[in-house]
């Protein structure tokens, strides 16, 4: 084992405590954690905050994911792996630094729900489409544009017709905006029109699954989670073509039981899947860390376009994610590649880390502290399939705002306020908010 950097950190007594065997996994991932702390300089209280959380939390939970991936992957026979974007990105960067050379064909690849769901969309029933509503932050008029590729202004008044509000925070979780927006997505100009852009989508898609060998019996695909239904629309959209089923894994798989898509011979999750009734390692509200765990370098895909060769390449939205570098990036992903450094990718023992990383992702996620809740309080989350919705991933209650809202982070936003705003919260708040369990439609 390393020395410890300046005493270790609660996270890596959590690990040694795991440990029965000075080489055994959860021994290797303190000495690592340790070492990265070491390889990478901190300049202030918030970016130790960042490092040492990355290292001592971020990173067990994606490597160990990663270990998983490569164990699943032999499992099952599989030949090569596809990280979907924007999530897959870092899951992608940390399991070619731990895969054997030549032992799976990895690659990265470009989704969104922007693109496959898009596909899969029937445009005579879009009223029926669940991700076209739904999101952390549910759908407002100009969210349902964007999704389906509207310009706003031409479908205004028509919105304006239906009764549906252009108003910000006229969202698709107030029964009255729900309902007229499912009477503008039944209007036939709507369904005409997204019937164009859809068969068009629909087209690339189909080429980009060819070119990278998304749809086949011997690929996995890659993503952190959560409900199955990005993975389902492709899946919907090859089969309907005469394509095979490839493989999911996920981090962790919780399909909603109205509109969630599953197979249980073709989907795997590592810490949990409440389809399978394993929900032990879950943490309350954990995609909403994980996918911050999962933050991309890039923006959203839009969609596809053809080249002159014939390659179907993706659109995105922006070639940089300018606000989760300004975050702290750049600081988060070196400390990840110092903790897979540190571990080495020869002759790693095998262990099922699941309960040490619920053990940490719950002391950080759940219990953190007032630095940690300041730097990670501040990362711009996004759930929106637009990239429409930004929010810091906690902010701190007050007196005149105290509803949960659009705080992903809970507990975060609790270490930030007041002692009286946080005590008139708890009293008050519903029981699924402080419970954390799995969303449902």
């Amino acid at each position: 084992m390393s020395p410890a950097v300046h005493g270790s950190t609660r996270y890596e007594n959590m690990m040694e405590a795991c440990s029965a065997d000075p080489r055994d996994l959860p021994a290797r991932f303190a000495s690592a954690s340790s070492m990265a702390r070491a390889a990478v300089t901190a300049t202030s209280e918030r970016e130790t905050a960042i490092r040492d959380v990355a290292a001592g939390v971020a990173a067990p939970a994606l490597t160990g994911f990663a270990l998983w991936l490569l164990e699943e992957s032999r499992r099952r026979g599989l030949r090569r792996l596809r990280f979907l974007s924007r999530d897959g990105q870092i899951l992608y960067e940390l399991t070619r630094r731990l895969v054997p050379a030549k032992e799976l064909d990895l690659e990265y690849v470009y989704s969104s729900r922007l693109t496959w769901s898009l596909a899969a969309t029937e445009p005579a029933r879009l009223s029926e489409a669940p991700w076209l509503f739904n999101s952390f932050i549910k759908s407002n008029a100009a969210d349902v544009c964007a999704r389906l590729g509207l310009p706003l202004p031409q479908y205004r008044q028509l919105m304006l017709d239906c009764g549906v509000s252009l108003a910000s925070d006229a969202r698709a979780d107030q029964p009255a905006q729900a309902e007229a927006l499912r009477r503008f997505l039944a209007a036939p100009e709507v369904g005409q029109a997204a019937a164009d852009r859809i068969g068009q989508m629909r087209r690339l898609v189909l080429d980009y699954a060819v070119q990278h060998e998304v749809a086949d019996t011997g690929t996995g695909l890659v993503d952190i989670g959560w409900t199955g239904r990005m993975v389902g629309s492709l899946i919907q959209v090859c089969e309907a073509a005469g394509m095979s089923r490839p493989t999911a894994l996920f981090w962790g798989h919780e399909p909603r039981p109205a509109t969630g898509w599953t197979d249980p011979e073709r989907v795997a999750a590592w810490m949990y899947n409440t389809a399978t009734g394993q929900i032990q390692w879950r943490v309350p509200d954990v995609p909403f860390v994980m996918e911050t765990f999962c933050m991309g370098d890039q923006g959203i895909v839009s969609g596809y376009r053809a080249k002159a060769d014939g390659a179907v390449v993706p659109v995105l939205l922006a070639p940089r994610n300018d606000a989760a570098e300004a975050w702290g990036l750049g600081l988060y992903r070196s400390t990840l590649y110092a903790f897979t450094a540190a571990l080495g990718s020869g002759d790693l023992p095998s262990a099922d880390v699941r309960p040490l990383v619920h053990q940490v992702l719950d002391a950080f996620w759940c219990h953190p502290t007032r630095a940690e809740a300041d730097a990670w309080g501040g990362y711009p989350y996004d759930s929106d399939p637009s990239g429409t919705a930004a929010r810091p991933l906690a902010r701190p209650f007050t007196a005149t705002d105290h509803a949960r809202g659009d705080r992903a982070w809970l507990e975060g936003s609790l270490a930030l306020s007041t002692p009286s705003a946080r005590d008139w919260y708890l009293r008050h708040a519903p029981r699924h908010e402080l419970a954390g369990a799995p969303e449902v439609d």
